[in-house]
C-alpha cells in the first residue's frame, strides 16, 4: 500500500526536527541583502559598521542605493535570447564580466582571512580584484593568492617617497591597471566608527570588550596573525600599536596639497591604463583626461567621505555625455544586484565596481559568502538583460532604461583651471 501524503509530511516534520535537513544559509542566500543580514548577525557592531557605515548624516550612502531604485527598465520582447555574452572589454583588457571587484580595506577587521579569500574567489569568477592600498595583507601576499587580474587601488600620501614605492610594488606585481583614489584629501566623518571607538588596530572598550565575549568566533579570528594594520604600509610605519597606525595616517594621508599636477607625475611613472577614482563631475572628468587619465570611477567613495554629494546614478549621466568615448567610466555606489549592475551599463558607464556586496559576503561567510556574492550577481545579470532583450554588453543602452531628464545636468557649473578644456554636456539617449 503506498504511503500517504500525510506519513510523508510527518517524515519530513521528524526529519527537521531531528537536524536531518538543513540548508545552508550562505548557499541558499538569494540576494545580496540575504548575506547582509547573515553579516550583521556574525559581527560585532564596530566590524559591521566598518562595511555598513559612512559619513555623518549617510546621505549619500542612501542615496546611491535609492536613486539606483529609480532608475526603471523598457524591455523589448520577442527578442532571441537564447545566448547572452556578458563579456567586454576595457583599455584593450578582456574582461569575463562588466565588473570588478572594488578596493575594500580592514577586511582582517571581519574576521577570517581578510582579502585573501576574496582574491580567490575573483580569480575563480575570472573578475579583476582590485587591492586596496588600506588592505590588511601586503599586495605581494594578495598577488600569491591571485589567479586572476590584479588592480591596485593607490591613496596619494604626502610622501612621494611612500607614492612612488606604491607605483613601483603594483607593477611589480603585474597590476593591469592602476586606480588613484583623488576624494580623500581629508578623511570623513562617520559617526558610527566614532561611536563605537572605532582604531586601528582596534582599542580595548567597554563596550567593544562585551561585543567581542557575545561574538567569541570573530574574535578569535582577528587575534590571529598577523596583526591588523596597514601592511602595504609596514615598512614606514614605525610600531605596532594603535597609535602609531592612526598617526601615520594623519600625518600622511591627509594631503591638503595635492593638485592635478600630483596627477600628471603619476602618469609618467605608471605605463599602463590609469583611471582616476572619485569623480562626480563633467569638469573633473574632463580635467582627468586633459592629464592623461585612461579612465575615471564616478564615484562618492560609498558615501564615506563627503556627505550630501550627489549619487552616483545620477552624476553619471551627464559626466559620460562630457566624455563620451575618451574615457573608459566606472560605475561605482550603491550596487546590490545584478539589475543595479544592468541599469548603471544602460545608462552609458563601460564598467561597474563591486564593493559593499562583496564586503557582505566576505563578512557573512568569508571566500564563500564572496563566491556567494558573485554568482548572485552574475545570475541576477543575465536574468535582467534576458528580460530586456539585451544580448550583449554592446547592446545596453539608454533605450532600455527610464530616469529623470535633470540627471543629465545643464553643462560646466564653474570655469576651469588653467589649461583645462571647456565644454558643455549634451544630451544623448531616449530619457524620460
Amino acid at each position: 500500500m503506498p504511503d500517504s501524503p500525510l506519513s510523508g509530511a510527518l517524515e519530513f516534520a521528524k526529519m527537521l526536527a531531528a537536524g536531518g535537513l538543513r540548508l545552508d544559509p550562505v548557499d541558499s542566500a538569494p540576494s545580496i541583502e540575504d548575506l547582509r543580514r547573515l553579516a550583521k548577525r556574525r559581527l560585532p557592531t564596530m566590524a559591521f559598521d566598518i562595511i555598513d557605515g559612512a559619513s555623518n548624516h549617510e546621505i549619500t550612502l542612501e542615496a546611491n542605493v535609492r536613486d539606483l531604485r529609480e532608475v526603471r527598465f523598457r524591455p523589448r520582447w520577442l527578442t532571441d535570447i537564447s545566448h547572452i555574452d556578458v563579456s567586454t572589454t576595457a583599455d584593450g583588457i578582456a574582461l569575463d564580466r562588466p565588473y570588478v571587484m572594488g578596493p575594500l580595506g580592514l577586511q582582517r577587521m571581519i574576521g577570517g582571512e581578510g582579502e585573501l579569500g576574496a582574491v580567490r574567489a575573483a580569480g575563480r569568477a575570472g573578475i579583476p580584484f582590485t587591492i586596496s592600498t588600506a588592505s590588511n595583507w601586503t599586495m605581494e601576499e594578495l598577488a600569491e593568492q591571485a589567479t586572476g587580474p590584479l588592480w591596485y587601488q593607490l591613496y596619494m600620501y604626502k610622501s612621494e617617497q611612500i607614492v612612488t614605492n606604491l607605483i613601483e610594488r603594483a607593477q611589480g606585481i603585474g597590476a593591469e591597471v592602476l586606480v588613484v583614489t583623488v576624494d580623500v584629501p581629508l578623511n570623513g566623518k562617520r559617526y558610527r566608527d566614532h561611536r563605537n571607538g572605532m582604531s586601528i588596530p582596534p582599542k580595548v572598550t567597554p563596550q567593544n570588550a562585551v561585543e567581542a565575549i557575545r561574538h567569541l568566533n570573530w574574535t578569535r579570528a582577528i587575534m590571529r596573525p598577523p596583526a591588523i594594520g596597514f601592511r602595504n604600509l609596514k615598512d614606514q610605519i614605525q610600531g605596532d600599536n594603535a597609535v602609531s597606525h592612526q598617526e601615520f595616517v594623519a600625518k600622511h594621508l591627509a594631503n591638503l596639497t595635492l593638485t592635478w599636477e600630483n596627477i600628471q607625475e603619476v602618469r609618467r611613472q605608471w605605463d599602463g591604463p590609469l583611471y582616476l577614482k572619485g569623480i562626480l563631475t563633467p569638469e573633473d572628468a574632463l580635467r582627468a583626461r586633459n592629464v592623461g587619465a585612461d579612465g575615471i570611477y564616478v564615484s562618492n567613495h560609498g558615501g564615506r567621505q563627503l556627505d550630501s554629494t550627489p549619487s552616483t546614478i545620477r552624476a553619471l549621466p551627464m559626466i559620460v555625455d562630457a566624455v563620451g568615448e575618451d574615457l573608459t567610466v566606472v560605475f561605482d555606489g550603491g550596487v546590490r544586484t545584478g539589475d543595479d549592475i544592468a541599469k548603471a551599463l544602460a545608462v552609458g558607464a563601460d564598467l561597474v565596481s563591486i564593493g559593499r556586496a562583496w564586503g557582505y559576503g566576505n563578512a557573512a561567510a568569508g571566500e564563500k559568502g564572496v563566491d556567494r556574492v558573485l554568482d548572485i550577481l552574475d545570475g541576477e545579470l543575465e536574468l535582467a538583460m534576458g528580460q530586456l532583450g539585451a544580448t550583449s554588453i554592446a547592446a545596453l543602452d539608454r533605450g532600455f532604461v527610464e530616469y529623470p531628464e535633470a540627471w543629465h545636468g545643464t553643462g560646466v557649473h564653474r570655469e576651469p583651471e588653467t589649461g583645462a578644456v571647456a565644454t558643455s554636456a549634451t544630451t544623448k539617449g531616449a530619457t524620460a
